[in-house]
């Protein structure tokens, strides 16, 4: 049977699309990229030689136009500071679009979300083991960034939320006002379409913000075809605050997006702040037709463990892709 995979990116401002599929490409298809973290072997997923078809959902532009990032070394680092000011803040410090909530609903939106990643809890102490990319004992989640950076951080997630989730018009700097939430939601079904039509099985994998959108419609587009197996990496799906925008209509809390979706799984790096508050989602997601989320722990390695090249590298992540793209 064909495979298909569709990718959904993440929050911030981002390379150009082709330089953006190409380092996801790249990554997957590394063998042992950090045997540090992932002991060999760590074969990697090389999706032309497998026969596997992908497609990727681009959105930044929406917020950001084609100001793209060009400071790649953000994804080929391993370690600190520089790696958010290049991946998260573009560059620079300055800050995200602000979002100004119009009543009191969005503001406990807003509050709630800020409060969530600004919370850092702090780990239990894990198992002793060999690898630097395990979880350190008592390491509080992001907690070496200076607070000025965890802010521009936090204010931007909460931005790129905010106006998908209500569907706000924003003005993108290529001079089109959209509607964020039905704007972005045309995109990745437009891209699942196009999977489906090529290939027996259909897999998304999303990441980061990504993960909103691609629950979002495959819970609550009755449009959306069918999808096979649905990766979310370092996903905020665990925020109540995003929970409660997501529900399906007349529905009191989320579930399993099973009369489209066959399976879900959740990869997590307890050490992303992005995901770090709440990032198993069994028992948020109620089980539907027997149909339940598996999370997956996956301790990558490095200071900032949000960056989609370190999901990309796991062990884990690959074995179960491979399996959901060439087994079924």
């Amino acid at each position: 049977m064909s495979a298909a995979i569709v990718f959904i990116h993440g929050l911030a401002k981002k390379p150009p699309p082709e330089k953006l599929r190409e380092i996801w490409i790249d990554w997957l298809g590394r063998d042992n990229p950090m045997p540090s973290a992932f002991e060999p072997p760590n074969d990697g997923l090389v999706l032309e030689a497998e026969g596997i078809t992908d497609h990727f959902v681009y959105w930044a532009d929406v917020f950001y136009g084609k100001a793209y990032d060009t400071d790649y070394s953000a994804y080929e680092s391993f370690e600190g500071l520089e790696v958010v000011r290049a991946e998260v803040l573009g560059g620079a410090d300055a800050p995200a679009p602000a979002a100004v909530p119009a009543n009191a609903r969005e503001a406990a939106f807003l509050a709630g979300f800020e409060a969530k990643l600004s919370a850092q809890p702090v780990l239990q102490p894990a198992p002793p083991s060999t690898h630097e990319g395990a979880a350190a004992a008592g390491l509080e989640i992001a907690s070496w960034l200076p607070e000025p950076i965890k802010q521009a951080v936090i204010k931007k997630a909460a931005m790129e939320a905010y106006y998908y989730l209500f569907d706000k018009e924003f003005d993108s700097p290529g001079g089109q006002r959209v509607k964020v939430r039905q704007h972005l939601r045309s995109l990745v079904l437009a891209q699942v379409a196009q999977a489906r039509q090529q290939a027996d099985r259909v897999i998304v994998v999303s990441h980061s913000m990504g993960t909103m959108l691609a629950y979002d419609v495959l819970r609550n587009c009755a449009e959306c075809p069918p999808v096979d197996t649905l990766f979310t990496l370092g996903s905020p799906l665990g925020v109540q605050e995003v929970q409660d925008e997501l529900k399906a209509q007349g529905q009191d809390s989320v579930d399993f997006p099973a009369e489209k979706l066959g399976h879900w799984i959740n990869v997590y790096d307890p050490l992303d702040p992005v995901c770090g508050a709440d990032p198993k989602f069994v028992n948020d997601y109620a089980e539907v037709s027997g149909k339940r989320v598996v999370d997956i722990e996956e301790s990558n390695w490095g200071k900032w463990r949000h960056t989609i090249t370190h999901y990309l590298a796991g062990t884990q992540l690959r074995r179960e892709l491979r399996r959901a793209a060439t087994e079924g």
